[in-house]
């Protein structure tokens, strides 16, 4: 009798399996079982406008692919010109379920600028195709969904805010080559970050417009070096002085005509991996280039080298305030956001880094040689 027992739970548990294995049965993905996301039509034609860059173009909606059974499923937004088959198409978003996917003026235009000046395009009206490709693995089948068609017209530079001029020894005076302060929410306060590069004391003036025409607002009778604010004159003041840095951060109230100056820097650099993360910061020089529609755009630039994996930002006097990585910047070009507040090149190489520090949204490109 023992050893009749001693059986029992064995068998039991073979009866078990043999009963999960012929109830259950095996799920596997079949393309030809399955349908694709489908696609709601959109309009015939769009313009793209800078003026309107953080707000909806078009969302596109689809209904959800069925791939035969519960599975995650990617779905990548794909664009192409009209008539390349999808050959070589960009995604615009890879996701997962959800049915739609809204374009910003401002995103839609960048994925335009660039798919065209890939393929060696005018940055003009072009027709344009997108579908929905979806899949569960890189093994598996993708399922398309149906076309749809649109015309859009992308717009060439950045989205223009109230800005104020200053000008001064550092341009030549030259209201073509200054750099500005911005009204973020288009009212009377202005800011923005101004590279000097070792001539504010040789003096600047703010302007309301391009020229000297409109006025300007100068500096107050004897006023105290590197004042933290002070309230400029309309008319009669004198080029400000006061100030010896290279850079500041700038806050100006048209109405009240009070100065705010802040984040007073001699230098700025790249930190990282490359020097340990301590001292013997690679400099940053000033340069400037015109854009496309004849503006000056000024940036503090390094080349250096860097190996792979290389981690970095950009700090002032090499300290640890006021970096600047990934959360404080837009970032394109041949580096990615390190996810930890870093930014991150993934080939051992030369690079250029421009850091583009006079706009609402300070931008960083990196190049590699």
């Amino acid at each position: 009798m023992k050893n009749i027992l001693k059986y029992i739970p064995a068998l039991g548990l073979a009866l078990a399996f043999g009963a999960c294995e012929s109830d259950l049965e095996t799920v596997t993905y079949s393309p030809e079982n399955s349908k694709a996301a489908v696609l709601k039509s959109v309009d015939a034609a769009y313009v793209l406008d800078a003026q309107k860059s953080d707000q909806t173009v078009f969302t596109l909606e689809w209904s959800e692919p069925d791939m035969g059974y519960q599975a995650a499923v990617t779905n990548n937004v794909e664009i192409d010109l009209k008539g390349n088959n999808f050959a070589t198409p960009v995604v615009a978003a890879s996701l997962g379920k959800g049915g739609e996917y809204a374009f910003t003026h401002n995103d839609l235009n960048n994925l335009l600028m660039g798919l065209l000046e890939d393929r060696g395009m005018e940055i003009a009206a072009n027709d344009f195709e997108i579908r929905i490709a979806s899949s569960i693995s890189a093994s598996a089948q993708t399922l398309y969904s149906n076309t749809v068609s649109t015309n859009i017209t992308p717009f060439v530079g950045e989205r223009q805010y109230p800005q104020i001029w200053i000008v001064g020894t550092y341009c030549n005076w030259n209201h073509g080559q200054s750099q500005y302060l911005f009204s973020a929410n288009d009212d009377e306060n202005y800011a923005g970050m101004i590279y000097f590069d070792g001539k504010a004391a040789d003096g600047w003036k703010l302007t309301p417009a391009g020229n000297w025409d409109n006025g300007e607002w100068g500096a107050p009778e004897a006023p105290e070096a590197e004042a933290p604010s002070m309230t400029l004159l309309t008319s009669g003041g004198g080029n400000i002085t006061n100030y010896a840095h290279n850079s500041y951060y700038l806050e100006f109230n048209a109405t009240t005509a009070e100065l705010k100056i802040s984040q007073a820097y001699d230098s700025w650099g790249i930190v990282g991996g490359h020097n340990n993360w301590g001292s013997g910061d690679t400099p940053m020089t000033l340069g400037s280039e015109t854009d496309l529609t004849g503006a000056t755009q000024y940036f503090l630039t390094a080349t250096m080298d860097m190996e792979a994996g290389n981690t970095w930002k950009i700090r002032p006097d090499e300290k640890w305030e006021n970096d600047k990585g990934p959360a404080q910047v837009e970032l394109e070009g041949d580096a990615a956001d390190n996810g930890d507040g870093n930014f991150r090149v993934d080939d051992t190489g030369n690079y250029t880094i421009k850091w583009y520090f006079n706009k609402v949204t300070q931008r960083v490109t990196v190049t590699k040689n």
